[in-house]
């Protein structure tokens, strides 16, 4: 009876032990797949160059993000939010643990845009390039940036894009702080202010090279046809020499001078009649 009831036993493990062979690698197939579905599941790609292996029921996560933040968004997503497909197994969490070795290399990452701008004043007009993750930090920045800026001929020209897939700005608290006051740039001058949204803005004359203007922005590693792009305008703008500047002045003044209307005059009196009376008005 004992040499049966120890052959069961080993009949059982055996059983067990191909059972495992067999649905182990089957489940480590369907928790793989869920789990590339999950991180797919993000449209913005920030992981698709993540990477999810499973031994039994333990997840290994490799490849590279771009942020810290999204290294912890992916193990979140493996560890409390993965489920396998059918009625029996929707409900359940099929992840016992998560070995995260997702590198944080921005190098290696999926392309992540930077934000960056470029602000412009010429002959009046203002313009303001760049790209930021979200229309609300557009919106602080133009509030923040009015009282640095003089009286404009027109409305200032917002060009800058918006790029929810963006990285943070560096310092965002700092880049509107730190606005350059530009208040006494006249309508004759230009004046070039770029930041990589890292706190800090650098001030251009309207002789410096879009290489030098790109060497300010290499954090933000923009597009040197972005550069382009956003000063088109100024390179096109004509500073005007001193004696263009006295004859503009001269010719506002004498328009404006022309368009006053004639000053009546105080010395005529009353018209009179043949007797000393007051007669009938001229025709």
């Amino acid at each position: 009876m004992k040499k049966y009831f120890q052959s069961g036993i080993i009949l059982v493990l055996i059983l067990w032990l191909l059972g495992v062979l067999v649905y182990l690698p089957t489940t480590e197939g369907k928790l793989q797949e869920a789990a590339k579905l999950q991180l797919a599941g993000d449209k913005s790609g920030v992981f698709a160059k993540v990477k999810v292996e499973f031994s039994g029921q333990q997840a290994i996560l490799s490849g590279a993000v771009a942020t810290a933040a999204e290294k912890a968004q992916a193990q979140t997503l493996i560890e409390n939010q993965l489920h396998l497909p059918g009625w029996f197994t929707a409900n359940m969490n099929p992840v016992s643990g998560v070995t995260n070795d997702i590198a944080v290399d921005p190098e290696h990452a999926p392309f992540r845009a930077q934000p960056w701008l470029i602000l412009t004043l010429f002959g009046g007009d203002q313009r303001l390039d760049g790209l930021l993750p979200a229309a609300a930090q557009r919106e602080q920045l133009i509030a923040a940036i009015a009282s640095k800026l003089p009286p404009p001929t027109t409305p200032l020209n917002n060009q800058i894009a918006i790029a929810a897939t963006a990285l943070p700005a560096i310092d965002w608290d700092a880049t509107q702080t730190e606005i350059p006051d530009l208040t006494s740039t006249s309508k004759s001058e230009c004046a070039i202010a770029v930041s990589a949204c890292d706190g800090k803005w650098s001030r251009f004359p309207v002789s410096a090279s879009n290489a030098e203007i790109g060497a300010a922005l290499a954090a933000s590693k923009v597009p040197a046809n972005e550069i382009t792009h956003a000063l088109a305008k100024v390179r096109a703008w004509k500073e005007l020499t001193p004696e263009e500047l006295k004859q503009q002045a001269e010719q506002a003044a004498a328009a404006k001078t022309k368009s006053k209307p004639a000053a009546p005059n105080k010395n005529l009196g009353p018209f009179k009649g043949p007797n000393g009376g007051a007669g009938p008005s001229p025709r």
